[in-house]
């Protein structure tokens, strides 16, 4: 697991479902640095790990869909200390 995959999961145990501008501001890292990462803990594809998960709401006041980032319960078990 890479230490920006760590990164995310770490921030997402200690601060629940949060806005994926929120996550990128607070690990310095921009949108499409961080895509990735999500992607590949995520749930699609044939390579995803199941700990991460997101989904688009439909904010008023907001122009397009805001992206919410959160831990599936895979991702929620996982421990860290153990994962090389």
């Amino acid at each position: 697991m890479t230490n920006n995959q760590k990164d995310v999961i770490k921030y997402l145990k200690d601060n629940g479902r949060v806005e994926f501008t929120e996550l990128c501001e607070a690990l310095g890292k921009e949108a499409k640095q961080l895509n990735p990462v999500i992607t590949g803990l995520g749930t699609k594809g044939p390579k995803a790990k199941g700990l991460v998960d997101y989904e688009k709401v439909t904010v008023e006041g907001e122009d397009k869909p805001v992206k919410y980032v959160f831990l599936t319960d895979a991702g929620k078990e996982i421990d860290l200390d153990a994962e090389e």
